[in-house]
């Protein structure tokens, strides 16, 4: 528009509002900075807060009164961060020694996790690429927060990096591709202060062709597919996406698997029942990669199994529909309160719950005359609650919610209906809500995760994407385009 702007931030996220003014096509934009010590030493009430407020009164005062410089002024100017040189030389005494001072170079440039990487040499980039058959300059999508260009051989780059093999390729290029999808919500996750992370499931044949660990330990280590995989996922976040913790990535805890997501594929030798994907419209015998976003620091919500005490699949049931009632209902009264609800964490009932059933119990759910529909359907009965319960302020918060889209267009009559005497408000704004993966083994433990939609954090929070142009296993070794379907 023309005018001078000041954005104030205190010092933390100085470099992050420097970069994201980059982002956004503003790089000229005025800060005033505060000093968080100073700013958490005195938040409070106003009395408190007055003299933090005027020492950087003067500041935000220029800021907005002193003409804008051509250089500010100029909204056309664009600042880029490029992808660094096409090739470097390492030299050292001895191969080894290359070795380290690779991966000093590396860290140093923030091109590196902090582990130790493979040299990304011409060689072992074409080694990479021989397990696609898809061309190395195809274009994936675009990478936040930079808005990086992955391509094939970018993704290869970083597969490499991370130890992968090439049959492991096509997953990792599904899985960007997912990551990249417009409609998924991958901002939210890789930068913000809440330090929220990934599930990365494979499902179907090319799982067990990669020797994929779909039975115990399936989030540890120990399996270099599973690994590898969420590795280069990783690292192409990093080198593609240019991200980096304390500069644009402030996750304030870091990530809790911060190497490789939670990779891992389902068990579908010893589950009874069919494949996730194949619940989104997918073929049975397809191969697919589903990415979804889940909470931050703690984001496990163990619903038990295991070998040392008794369970009962109605047990656990009865656990996930208290689980669900327990997070989602909680928040009704702060659905859309002003001031309140636009931020994450305030009212989120819109909230997907990603949940890890173990081959006993889903044979048990079956012997139920449960699969994944007729469960969906069931839990999100069970956790509605009766009208007569909700207090003024719930009633008040999910009016508010339908107000400013936590409860999409389709789904208030469903809402609007349950408000009243003798009515049943689910705390679930959809069945599909409820996303149910098989894996783990004999002995196994349930377990979820979950990720809240609110806006504006109402993308979508999980994608699927099938497995295409493999070159070196059957699974996968498909021509035509992937289709994205998400939800």
């Amino acid at each position: 528009m023309g005018k001078p702007g000041v954005f104030i931030t205190c010092d933390t996220f100085a470099d992050d509002a420097e970069s994201a003014s980059r982002d956004n096509a503003m790089p000229g934009v005025r800060r005033s900075i505060i000093k968080s010590s100073e700013f958490y030493k005195l938040r409070g009430d106003v009395k408190t807060i007055r003299p933090l407020v005027e020492g950087v009164f003067d500041d935000i005062v220029d800021a907005i009164t002193i003409p804008l410089t051509p250089e500010e002024a100029d909204s056309s100017r664009e600042i880029k961060d490029d992808d660094g040189p096409a090739e470097i030389t390492v030299t050292a005494e001895s191969f080894l020694a290359a070795i380290e001072e690779l991966n000093q170079q590396f860290i140093e440039k923030r091109w590196g996790d902090g582990l130790p990487l493979i040299p990304p040499t011409p060689e072992r980039v074409r080694w990479m690429l021989s397990g696609t058959s898809r061309s190395p300059q195809e274009v994936i999508g675009k990478v936040n927060p930079k808005q990086g260009i992955a391509t094939i051989e970018k993704i290869a780059i970083n597969s490499v990096m991370a130890g992968a093999r090439p049959e492991y390729l096509p997953v990792v290029i599904a899985a960007m591709e997912a990551l990249t999808d417009e409609y998924f919500d991958d901002l939210h996750i890789l930068v913000s202060a809440g330090s929220f992370s990934l599930i990365i499931v494979v499902g179907g044949p090319i799982a067990r062709e990669l020797n994929m660990n779909s039975g115990i330990g399936f989030l540890g280590h120990g399996w270099r597919a599973n690994n590898t995989i969420g590795r280069a996922v990783r690292l192409a976040t990093l080198n593609i996406g240019k991200m980096w913790p304390g500069k644009n990535d402030m996750g304030l805890t870091g990530r809790v698997n911060p190497h490789t997501f939670y990779t891992f594929a389902e068990n579908a030798d010893l589950s009874p029942w069919e494949p996730y994907h194949a619940s989104r419209g997918f073929k049975v015998n397809d191969s697919t990669v589903s990415v979804a976003t889940i909470g931050g620091a703690s984001p496990m919500q163990n619903f038990y199994g295991g070998m040392i005490g008794t369970w009962t699949a109605e047990g656990i049931l009865d656990n996930m529909v208290a689980d669900i009632i327990r997070t989602d209902r909680g928040l009704f009264g702060l659905w859309g309160v002003k001031g309140v609800g636009q931020y994450p964490g305030s009212g989120v009932g819109a909230r997907n719950h990603f949940i890890i059933l173990f081959p006993e119990l889903v044979a048990e759910l079956k012997k139920m005359g449960y699969d994944q529909k007729s469960l969906q359907d069931e839990i999100y009965k069970r956790t509605a609650v009766r009208y007569e319960e909700l207090s003024p302020a719930d009633r008040k918060g999910i009016q508010n919610g339908m107000e400013i889209g936590v409860v999409p267009a389709e789904r208030k009559a469903v809402f609007e209906a349950a408000l009243n005497p003798g009515g049943m408000v689910p705390v679930l704004i959809t069945p599909e809500n409820l996303h149910f993966f098989v894996a783990g083994g004999a002995p196994g433990c349930a377990f979820s995760f979950s990720y809240f939609r609110l806006p504006p954090y109402n993308r979508i929070a999980i994608m699927t994407r099938l497995v295409t142009g493999a070159a070196l296993t059957k699974a996968g070794a498909l021509d035509e385009k992937s289709v994205p379907y998400g939800a």
